[in-house]
């Protein structure tokens, strides 16, 4: 038996608005999608958030990373 747990995490950011474009919204989703652990990526602009599922422990610091490379700044509660 394989069990696999998974993890949904929801962001909100900075740089993200109803305008953003396609391409913007596509460079969020390849950047995050490339850190490890990260196994699906979920861009809402209409609500400056960005979610991602994890299958396992994923580096907070390389999410952080991946948004700020594509753009997007994370909103500490």
């Amino acid at each position: 038996m394989i069990t696999v747990a998974y993890s949904l995490v929801a962001y909100r950011v900075t740089g993200l608005s109803p305008a953003t474009c396609e391409h913007c919204l596509a460079a969020v989703k390849l950047e995050l999608i490339q850190v490890p652990g990260v196994v699906g990526v979920d861009v809402d602009p209409a609500e400056a958030r960005v979610s991602i599922l994890t299958d396992g422990p994923v580096d907070e610091g390389r999410v952080r990373a991946a948004m700020e490379a594509a753009g997007c700044g994370v909103v500490d509660a």
